[in-house]
């Protein structure tokens, strides 16, 4: 039931930031399959606290463009740099996770979060989330979107477990 309050949760943030913060508006697709990730622009955020993990988001690369000139404010005909648009999704991983952590462990809940990196070789920094899965990192939540020009996931992985009395009911 946590793992399902949390997925819940972490769909409802990711949606809210997405369109709060890039104008991007986003639908949840979980039956889809995973974002191709060797396309894809990744960053990670980790933190500690009551509990310690790692948010990882992937945004397919057609859909920077749009993410971060909105992000920027940029006209129709300016196109981001690379930089910015690394910068976007660095941006909007962190807020999703400034907004998810109260969310699940509740407002008073301090966490130590990490400044978010890109991740440039996704399959040897997903090896540092499998610890002894051999199938590989399984994410306590998984968020699939769908957006305007793409596609946005975003992966929940936590060491251990959650200490029910982290977890903050609405």
């Amino acid at each position: 039931m946590m793992k399902e309050q949390i997925k819940k949760t972490l769909y409802r943030v990711a949606e809210d930031v997405l369109e709060k913060l890039a104008f991007i508006f986003s639908f949840p697709e979980d039956e889809r399959e995973n974002i191709d990730y060797a396309s894809a622009v990744t960053a990670k955020v980790s933190f500690t606290g009551p509990f310690t993990g790692t948010l990882v988001m992937a945004v397919s690369s057609r859909a920077l463009p749009e993410l971060a000139g909105n992000m920027l404010g940029l006209e129709d005909d300016e196109e981001p740099t690379l930089e910015q648009r690394y910068d976007a999704v660095k941006e909007l991983i962190n807020v999703i996770c400034g907004n998810l952590l109260p969310a699940v462990a509740g407002k008073e809940t301090l966490f130590n979060v990490d400044p978010p990196k890109i991740i440039k070789d996704l399959e040897n920094d997903m090896k540092a989330f499998s610890s002894e899965n051999e199938e590989g990192p399984n994410p306590l939540a998984a968020a699939r979107l769908d957006i305007d020009e793409g596609q946005c996931d975003l992966l929940l992985f936590v060491e251990g477990d959650i200490p029910t009395d982290a977890i903050h009911s609405e």
